[in-house]
């Protein structure tokens, strides 16, 4: 990297939130990007939330060209119960979107794609680099070529014709079952770890005003054996804020063996069994039916109960991590990136922070900035800790004590190496947190 002259040429695998922000970065820094996705333009909502964390926060403040405001603020996270009114679990700091709202206020940002969500997007500013958006395409083989550049053998999914592409920089930021993972480092693979989500969402409108009173400001959480639900308010259609337009995301964490998943994971509409998520309108109506009869057996509290029966297309989530041991690979010329380096379980919801921290040190990285060595061992730091950190979370809601007390001492070792290199470099510790800072609401 060090001998290659500037602007990049800079391609990334993967168009989703990781990739567009590192697409985002280096287009502003004057670099060429052309980011290879395999789906198409208009994704399928994902109907998830998005913490906006510190670095996200950072990264926004020097990346993001649109104005409006886009999140909900919830000062803390509460707790419920059917018998117990709420009360506060712990003062944290979240800034909550939705995955679709943020997808397309990037892809403004990046290629100037205009959707429902951002009509106008923002212009290129002159000292702006090209930056192209490649959908339905897939990466096939990359590999190092004589003089230095990487070359990708691309896949066109529609014409089924093979092409070749050079590039100065490769960033893997193609997710979980990231390609680029599985060449360089094949054994890291996502693990199963014991729990799924029962997912939906529901319109502000749809729910009583009650209901609607116990989750407009505060992340919900109610809090069972070995389980617990969780609430939070996400923009509605087209990015909406408005109360009333607003949507109520629900999440139910459960246990299951994964003999239960051979029959939960079946599609319910051509029978196939799913590994990861069973999409919305594809869950078989007897699985939800039993969910739902599970839920007023418990009970759920009532305005948990409330939305979950009032979810019209559900869908399910199997719970996976893993933690990579290397980010960079070809001398620097391939990185790995946000959730196809490192994923969190759902709990932190740091999954886009973890995208913004990525981007802005690969921007600090082609910038020579820091060093690959630097750069890679920021991104690997960051990565454990907050991974350390979710599944710590996990154990505590899902695990019996005795394990999540184990997880917590591994966590808060990672705590304690990240202080101590911290404090070597004359850096600020890389642990993300907001817990305690308390912000009174309004009203």
């Amino acid at each position: 990297m060090e001998n290659i002259r500037e602007p990049l040429k800079v391609v990334i695998i993967g168009g989703s939130l990781a990739g567009l922000m590192c697409g985002v970065a280096l287009k502003h820094g004057g670099h060429s990007v052309q980011i290879i996705e395999r789906e198409g333009n208009e994704r399928q909502s994902h109907m998830a939330g998005v913490c906006l964390g510190l670095d996200a926060e950072v990264y926004l403040a020097h990346h993001d060209r649109l104005t409006q405001n886009f999140s909900h603020r919830s000062n803390r996270l509460q707790t419920m119960s059917d018998d117990q009114p709420l009360r506060i679990f712990v003062n944290i700091l979240r800034d909550i979107t939705s995955w679709d709202t943020l997808y397309f206020r990037l892809r403004s940002c990046y290629d100037g794609y205009a959707s429902p969500f951002y009509p106008s997007p923002p212009s290129p500013a002159e000292t702006d680099g090209p930056a192209a958006y490649m959908d339905r395409h897939e990466v096939l083989n990359i590999r190092r070529e004589d003089e230095g550049n990487m070359a990708l053998k691309v896949l066109d999914c529609e014409t089924r014709e093979v092409s070749s592409i050079k590039a100065d920089l490769v960033i893997g930021a193609d997710g979980p079952d990231s390609f680029v993972r599985s060449k360089y480092l094949p054994d890291t693979k996502r693990q199963y770890v014991g729990y799924i989500a029962w997912r939906g969402t529901v319109p502000e409108a749809d729910v009583s005003a009650e209901t609607r009173d116990v989750f407009k400001r505060s992340v919900t959480l109610q809090l069972m054996h070995l389980q617990h639900c969780i609430v939070y308010t996400i923009p509605g259609p087209n990015g909406s804020l408005e109360p009333g337009e607003r949507l109520l995301n629900f999440l139910w964490y459960t246990n299951e063996s994964e003999k239960a998943l051979e029959d939960i994971m079946i599609d319910g509409v051509d029978g196939h069994r799913h590994h990861n998520i069973v999409p919305a309108g594809h869950v078989r109506p007897d699985i939800w039916a039993a969910r739902l009869h599970e839920a007023r057996r418990i009970p759920l509290a009532g305005p948990f109960l409330e939305i979950m029966t009032k979810i019209r297309s559900p869908f399910i989530q199997v719970i996976t991590d893993f933690c990579s041991s290397h980010s960079a690979f070809e001398n620097g010329q391939v990185l790995l990136v946000g959730d196809a380096l490192s994923l969190f379980r759902p709990h932190t919801a740091f999954s886009a922070t973890q995208a913004a921290f990525d981007a802005l040190r690969v921007l600090e990285y082609v910038d020579h900035k820091i060093s690959l060595e630097e750069f890679e061992e920021k991104v690997l730091r960051f990565a454990r800790l907050h991974w350390a950190q979710s599944s710590w979370w996990g154990a505590y809601y899902q695990r019996r004590r005795p394990v999540a007390i184990l997880l917590a001492l591994r966590y808060w070792a990672y705590c304690g190496v990240d202080r101590i290199k911290s404090w070597w470099n004359g850096g600020d510790p890389l642990l993300r947190t907001s817990v305690n800072r308390v912000v009174p609401y309004n009203s």
